[in-house]
C-alpha cells in the first residue's frame, strides 16, 4: 500500500475559498479504482493549518491518480491559496 501525507499551509482569510476547492479534489479520489482512503482534515488548533491522508493499493492506483483531470485542477489551482510549498511525505506500508 502506498501512503502520502500532504500538509498544506493556507492564506489567511482563503480558508472558505480553499476548502470548497479541495472538497472536488477529495470527492474525485475517493471514487477512484484503487483508492482506500482519501481524507482531508484541518489540523486542531490553528486556523490555516490542512493535511491530507491518502491511502493507494499500489503504486500504479497512484499514478493513475496523478492524471486525473481533478488532480491536475487541484495541481495548478492550489497555489493560490497557500503561503508555501505543501510538504509531502511518501510512505510504503506493508500488512
Amino acid at each position: 500500500m502506498k501512503v502520502i501525507n500532504v500538509e498544506l499551509t493556507v492564506k489567511p482569510g482563503m480558508q472558505k475559498d480553499y476548502e470548497a476547492f479541495i472538497d472536488k479534489l477529495v470527492e474525485g479520489s475517493r471514487a477512484e479504482t484503487g483508492n482506500v482512503s482519501y481524507n482531508h482534515f484541518k489540523k486542531l488548533g490553528t486556523d490555516n493549518e490542512y493535511e491530507i491522508i491518502e491511502h493507494w493499493q499500489d503504486a500504479d492506483a497512484v499514478e493513475f491518480h496523478n492524471q486525473t483531470p481533478h488532480f491536475q485542477t487541484f495541481l495548478s489551482g492550489v497555489g493560490q491559496y497557500l503561503t508555501k510549498d505543501p510538504v509531502i511525505i511518501r510512505m510504503d506500508y506493508q500488512e
